[in-house]
């Protein structure tokens, strides 16, 4: 207790030193724990993206050539990109099959299209997806398609191309073919257009009402390829598997693909993304770690001669020891706390004031935010904690090496 209440009295005697060592220790702490959340939050960001496309899993049909020796009827259609379609009876039977397994959040069913699209001036070729839920995509202008609806939400680029006007509702025309049933052709309202943020996704972006697709053009209930959600992102793997070993035990002509199977892409962005961003936090670490132990060991070291001083009137050497340690760990964590609430308070900031970013490559901006995690804070606050430990040790190394009188008329030397 008697250390304590000293090392307290020596913080408030040097307290414009002890300021400004925890406002520094503060501000590394945050701008760490700042940088750090980018990171997580873009890389998060990023695959929440692709999983928001894609689902976490995505179950369709194996092949159309291969025989169907199960209980379920499949007539073995395919949609126009030669991928065997799934019936309703084959959408029933996966839906059962989620309905068991606790992971699963939601799942929904999807229809491929792709041809030629235009108006009575301008053709553009188009790869389209009809979805239960089209709503959900939302749309930048105009209004959305929502389930049943017999419009469709286009691409800017592919908007633009058509050299389309929201007001008055154009027409299109489409001419495509899902499953056996052949050429298809209709003319469908156009409700709006949506930016995804990058143009060469728009150039042909076209969706609608899967429901009001096979009403419109008379065709069974069908899809080609089922979506799941998780609820969380772990149980991927494990439910990836399960479903496989289920489809090979009942011998069910089902195959399963996970969304970075989908996108082959992610790996090499994210793979980039962090090697990057590694490169950048061992630079960041370094300077800190320099900064960090230089101002604080020179801080200490100015009192080395009050150091001296307090072995003059008694006080063991131990005890100075002690009493270096307990200071710069008081410091530190007042520092840490103060970065904590800190990097809090601007994250909250850039929410507030709607900070926004446009990553390379994309024409849309996005909301620039932090994604501070646990891991995050332990792993970036116990990296200054120990910086902090450390830089003690040169001014433990001087008062252990010299006598009481040498340190009393220390001056550096």
């Amino acid at each position: 207790m008697f250390l304590l209440k000293s090392v307290w009295d020596n913080i408030l005697f040097h307290a414009k030193r002890s300021f400004l060592s925890v406002l520094l220790i503060t501000i590394a702490s945050s701008a760490m724990l700042l940088y750090r959340g980018f990171v997580e939050y873009s890389e998060q960001g990023l695959a929440l993206s692709f999983i928001s496309n894609s689902g976490h899993i995505q179950v369709s049909m194996k092949s159309a050539a291969e025989p169907q020796s199960t209980g379920t009827e499949n007539t073995a259609n395919t949609d126009n990109t030669g991928t065997a379609l799934l019936s309703a009876r084959d959408m029933e039977t996966l839906r059962s099959i989620y309905a068991d397994m606790p992971a699963v959040k939601s799942s929904d069913a999807v229809l491929n299209f792709q041809g030629i699209i235009g108006t009575d001036t301008d053709t553009a070729v188009f790869w389209g997806a009809g979805y239960d839920a089209p709503q959900r995509l939302g749309a930048t202008d105009g209004t959305p398609v929502f389930a049943g609806d017999q419009s469709l939400v286009l691409g800017k680029s592919l908007f633009e191309t058509l050299k389309l006007s929201t007001a008055p509702e154009p027409f299109v025309n489409l001419m495509s073919s899902i499953g056996d049933s052949g050429l298809l052709t209709g003319s469908f309202a156009v409700s709006g257009w949506l930016d995804t943020g990058t143009p060469q996704n728009d150039a042909g972006l076209v969706i609608a009402s899967r429901s009001a697709l096979l009403d419109f053009f008379e065709l069974k209930d069908s899809a080609s390829y089922m979506r799941i959600y998780l609820h969380k992102d772990t149980d991927m793997p494990a439910a990836q598997a399960a479903l496989d070993s289920y489809f090979a035990e009942h011998q069910l002509p089902y195959q399963t693909q996970n969304w970075k199977e989908l996108n082959p892409s992610w790996e090499q962005i994210s793979g980039l993304f962090r090697n990057q961003s590694s490169f950048i936090s061992i630079i960041l670490y370094i300077l800190i770690f320099t900064a960090l132990t230089q101002s604080l060991s020179a801080s200490f070291m100015e009192r080395i001669g009050e150091f001296g001083t307090m072995e003059a009137i008694g006080l063991k050497r131990s005890s100075v020891m002690q009493m270096l340690v307990l200071e710069v760990c008081l410091i530190s964590l007042a520092g840490i706390i103060g970065g904590i609430v800190l990097a809090q308070l601007g994250n909250s900031l850039t929410e507030t004031c709607n900070i926004t970013m446009t990553p390379p490559g994309y024409t849309r901006a996005y909301r620039l935010s932090f994604y501070i995690t646990l891991p995050a804070i332990l792993t970036t606050q116990f990296f200054i904690f120990l910086t902090g430990i450390i830089s003690v040790l040169h001014p433990m190394y001087t008062i252990c090496k010299h006598s009481t009188v040498q340190l009393i008329h220390y001056n550096g030397s």
